[in-house]
């Protein structure tokens, strides 16, 4: 029971399970336990240390990038890309796009809409075709981006689909549902697009499919006027700034690049009376270090491949079954 923060009578009801086998519930900061002599054995904590509830790791690693607040919205690039925003009530998207979770902070909810191959699509490109080659195997990740660095925005109207995985969402027009069956697709390939254009085509696409999971959260009514950004991904200068064009919003980012760690300690922090409220925990640890925005010639680009961009699954999505069943 997801708005009454308890387990749900009717559903345990209609499966017949009884809740007395079902653990207590608590809120995140709330201390559960204590470390007894056979954890402490285990490890090296001492006896007694107090145990707090903690939470999943999107929650925690909004709590590490300060997402405490309603209109506030996080972005990370990690293998997924996960975009997750504050809520003072419970809203749900009438398609069932957008998870709606407790958040870890009392009388607060989580929205959160993923897609499953963000920095995922780069480091399968990376291991694929560039870290064969030694030379360019120790320039690392920096290789590629000095790589996209070199191409304007757009990539020659090179699309890339990062549904290499398949997806867990799809904001198409009859896409009410994931679809395990979606793969990733270049489009638009010709003679001029040269091995640069597919590596700033992956960074486009991804940040395309953020554009996806932040229009359904701002379709839900929860508005920001910059996005907190953080992952592996984003430590890449040049993708950020695409992320920035594409989403038409400033980026930001923090002084804590390990969100969900950091998160979970200061939600301990809070269950040990070092901070009074996770809020206050938030203000006198988090801070903004840098920030990004759009470049309006990029920007009005965007608008009109994000648009090809759209209706390419909708094209595609018959194909996607028949290959499957190949």
């Amino acid at each position: 029971d997801i708005p009454g923060r308890c387990w749900s009578n009717t559903i345990l009801n209609g499966l017949k399970i009884n809740k007395s086998i079902l653990p207590d519930i608590y809120e995140s900061y709330e201390i559960t336990s204590e470390v007894n002599e056979r954890a402490a054995g285990i490890t090296g904590l001492k006896v007694g240390t107090p145990i707090a509830g903690g939470g999943s790791d999107n929650t925690v690693g909004a709590i590490g990038s300060g997402i405490v607040n309603e209109g506030m919205i996080s972005d990370s690039i990690g293998t997924s890309g996960v975009v997750f925003a504050s809520s003072d009530k419970p809203l749900y998207e009438e398609d069932g796009r957008v998870h709606t979770w407790c958040h870890s902070i009392p009388g607060k909810w989580g929205l959160v809409s993923a897609a499953l191959s963000a920095a995922g699509s780069l480091k399968w490109y990376y291991d694929s075709f560039i870290a064969s080659k030694t030379v360019e195997k120790a320039k690392g990740y920096d290789y590629l981006n000095k790589q996209a660095e070199k191409i304007e925005a757009g990539s020659n109207s090179l699309i890339f689909l990062p549904y290499l995985s398949g997806e867990r969402y799809l904001s198409g027009v009859d896409s009410r549902y994931g679809d395990p069956h979606a793969r990733g697709v270049f489009f638009g390939i010709s003679y001029i697009h040269r091995q640069e254009h597919f590596v700033r085509s992956i960074m486009e696409g991804v940040a395309f499919s953020q554009l996806d999971c932040i229009s359904m959260i701002k379709g839900m009514g929860i508005t920001s006027k910059k996005i907190i950004a953080f992952g592996g991904g984003m430590k890449s200068k040049i993708w950020k700034q695409i992320l920035s064009d594409i989403l038409n919003t400033k980026l930001v980012t923090l002084n804590i690049e390990e969100g969900p760690s950091f998160g979970a300690a200061l939600l301990a922090g809070v269950g040990i009376g070092i901070f009074d409220s996770v809020e206050e925990a938030v203000g006198k640890t988090i801070k903004e270090i840098s920030e990004i925005g759009p470049v309006e010639e990029n920007v009005k680009k965007y608008k009109k491949l994000y648009k090809i961009y759209r209706s390419l699954y909708e094209d595609l999505k018959g194909e996607y079954k028949k290959l499957a069943e190949i």
